[in-house]
């Protein structure tokens, strides 16, 4: 009988380990938060009637730049499904303060219907042992011109200091095949 539970001791051990080991280990090595309104940076809305037909709306957007190291010794992520995705969430703080200045959660998607704008994302799908990558998150705040194609206006300047200034009260999670893998608290930052 002790050998009986000495082995299942040592066997959860051994699991303890394995499970242990395997766990990314990932470091957030920089976080910048910005507003900003350039096209090469947030892209453009084309409109496609009126008198302004053919001509674009650069929108502004609040503008996330995060910088993550691969610390460990395996490759993490790879392409399509099985690449990593970084996601933002905000604290309540942020939520209301969104809610305030813009009219809505920015960071829900399906807020955005109807607003003429978006969000996005670039990043790359895996990051090597000991390297580094560059993820970008942007969330569309509305744009300058009135257009009926685009209803959402741009906040006065002070409410844009504000929403930037309260930007970095979320969490980053990072995520691999849907699962979180990795949280880290930007006010730290």
């Amino acid at each position: 009988m002790k050998r009986f539970i000495m082995l299942l001791g040592f066997i959860s051990l051994l699991t303890l380990l394995t499970a242990c080991s395997s766990k990314p280990s990932l470091e957030l090595v920089n976080a910048k938060v910005d507003i900003v309104t350039d096209k090469n940076k947030v892209g453009a809305i084309g409109i496609t009637e009126g008198d302004k037909k053919g001509q674009e709306l650069v929108p502004t957007a609040l503008y996330y730049e995060f910088k993550i190291k691969n610390n460990g010794k395996q490759k993490i992520g790879g392409f399509g499904d099985k690449g990593l995705q970084v996601k933002i969430e905000p604290n309540d703080k942020l939520v209301n303060t969104s809610k305030e200045i813009v009219g809505f959660n920015i960071f829900d998607p399906s807020a955005y219907e109807g607003s003429g704008v978006g969000f996005g994302s670039s990043f790359g799908g895996e990051i090597k042992p000991g390297k580094s990558r560059e993820y970008i998150l942007t969330f569309d705040l509305g744009v300058s011109e009135e257009n009926s194609q685009v209803p959402l206006r741009v906040p006065a300047k002070e409410a844009l200091e504000k929403l930037e200034s309260n930007a970095l009260d979320a969490l980053l999670l990072v995520m691999l095949d849907g699962k979180e893998i990795a949280r880290f608290d930007l006010n730290k930052k």
